[in-house]
């Protein structure tokens, strides 16, 4: 029975076949929310405002390198159904840790549920937990987007794009046209080549 089923409904990899990705170098990454639900926040005249999620959000990130000190933070923004990050992970020869960017990852996704499914928990007039705290439940989808950067000037326009994303989605309500790998890298890749 179990062989029926085998590679029929298995989802590939979207890492880069045979690359160690706990190298040292910088690596852009994207999360959504389960389902594409608005969780973080809103965009109020080009600008996220966060909801408390995405505040936890912002604090669990900004705590990562307290948990893998061979980890820099660079640019992020949390928006309302996604995450965006660079992360620059700086793992040497004679370092005995060496943390990979899905460990770093499932960490951040983790830390981030914890607090939040908590926060979901707490009772309003009270500000206690309830006695059952079985309410938890999935904030992150299961996967996530990477892209190793290869250069400064890749970079920088990672970096903007970062920056620029609330206003992107303010005038891209209606339509996702990042909804699929390709339409995503075109867009950093050409958008910002020459700025």
């Amino acid at each position: 029975m179990a062989s029926r089923f085998r590679h029929k409904y298995r989802i590939e990899t979207t890492r880069l076949n045979g690359y160690d990705y706990s190298k040292p170098g910088n690596y852009f990454i994207t999360i959504c929310t389960k389902d594409r639900k608005p969780s973080f926040g809103e965009i109020i005249d080009e600008k996220i405002k966060l909801s408390e999620k995405g505040k936890i959000v912002t604090e669990c990130w900004l705590d990562l390198p307290n948990h893998y000190p061979n980890i820099n933070l660079d640019e992020f923004m949390v928006m309302p159904n996604h995450f965006h990050g660079i992360i620059i992970i700086r793992n040497g020869s004679d370092n005995n840790l060496k943390h990979g960017l899905s460990e770093i990852i499932r960490a951040f996704k983790s830390f981030s549920s914890r607090r939040i499914n908590k926060l979901n928990t707490l009772d309003v007039e009270t500000g206690l937990r309830p006695v059952s705290t079985s309410t938890t439940s999935n904030i992150w989808q299961s996967r996530f987007y990477d892209r190793i950067i290869r250069s400064d000037n890749e970079l920088n326009r990672i970096r903007l794009y970062i920056k620029n994303n609330p206003n992107k989605l303010h005038h891209c309500r209606r339509s996702d046209p990042f909804r699929n790998t390709e339409n995503f890298r075109n867009f950093v890749y050409d958008k910002y080549r020459n700025e």
